[in-house]
């Protein structure tokens, strides 16, 4: 179960809780940019029913929760908090764990240096990151830290003015041109959306969990990691898969982008256990090079990337494995 983390101001935070809905604001200009739109909407999509919500409120440098979410994720312009429009929504209900006492900036930071949570990623380059998930394994060592600092009583606090339901139509505010995805966000989202509806197990297994957006000590984010759970053993982590997005071509820039998060991700997470990653790159299109690179690699040392090529039918993304 997928696990997203909200910023919020103080004031915005009273009425998410009073309402029951959590959201991401419309670009600081007020303008709409489709590319932006589509980026907001590429973080949302991967919200489904009963996902665990957290609030983090940025004044008070405290962790606030844990919620959950009721219904799907949607887009309308409503306004509902006084200092912005905060367009892309989703309702969310009271958890059974109703914490009175937060979690401490300082000590989630704790947690992160002794390496019990890495997806923590509340500064991005442009800026205080407005959303974003941890994993399944990660929830359960801050919710730890909760229950610590709370009796626990399973005891479920009250929306008091329910905010109205909205079906999903994060899809339907995407943008194309001649039917295809116009933008990087675009397939992104489409990706995002399947994900969290468990799809593509025919073409990448049964995962357990998903992450979009992964920070990385490289400076910049891994498009997706799936996660791979041993179905004997709860909370044992067997793999992972990188996969890297492209719009158009996957040329060689993208290739060593994709082979760089590999090299990290060994290293860093996983102490150089080479059979506990797996590298995909998703795209319209290959370059010869790249063609040619990845079947010497498979060849020569063993090691397979997965070329996956995505056509966009009956408002569907279609994966269709190229791998030579």
């Amino acid at each position: 179960m997928a696990v997203h983390i909200f910023t919020v101001s103080e004031e915005n935070y009273k009425v998410c809780v009073e309402k029951g809905i959590v959201a991401l604001p419309e670009a600081k200009d007020g303008q709409r940019h489709d590319n932006v739109v589509d980026g907001l909407l590429s973080r949302l999509a991967g919200i489904k029913e009963n996902d665990y919500v957290l609030m983090y409120v940025i004044k008070s440098k405290l962790l606030r929760g844990v919620w959950q979410v009721d219904g799907c994720p949607f887009y309308e312009e409503t306004p509902i908090w006084q200092d912005r429009l905060y367009p892309f929504r989703c309702r969310i209900k009271w958890s059974q764990y109703n914490f009175k006492n937060e979690l401490k900036l300082d000590d989630i930071n704790d947690l992160r240096n002794m390496g019990k949570i890495w997806t923590w990623a509340l500064e991005r380059s442009t800026g205080t990151n407005s959303m974003f998930s941890i994993s399944n394994g990660e929830f359960n060592v801050l919710l730890k830290e909760f229950m610590k600092l709370n009796p626990f009583t399973g005891k479920k606090g009250i929306i008091m003015q329910p905010y109205p339901y909205r079906p999903f139509n994060i899809t339907d505010n995407l943008h194309f041109q001649s039917n295809n995805p116009k933008y990087e966000f675009t397939i992104m989202a489409l990706l995002h959306a399947e994900f969290a509806k468990g799809s593509y197990t025919d073409i990448f297994g049964n995962y357990s969990d998903y992450l979009c957006y992964v920070p990385t000590n490289l400076g910049k984010e891994m498009d997706f990691l799936l996660i791979f759970e041993n179905p004997l053993l709860a909370g044992e982590i067997v793999s992972y898969d990188i996969i890297e997005v492209k719009r158009d071509e996957f040329n060689e820039d993208a290739l060593k982008q994709l082979i760089s998060y590999e090299s990290w991700f060994l290293q860093k997470k996983v102490s150089g256990d080479s059979n506990m990653v797996r590298t995909t790159a998703i795209a319209k299109s290959y370059s010869e090079d790249v063609v040619q690179y990845v079947s010497q690699r498979k060849r020569i040392e063993n090691k397979p990337i997965k070329l996956l090529q995505y056509y966009y039918k009956n408002d569907t993304l279609k994966l269709v494995d190229k791998t030579v």
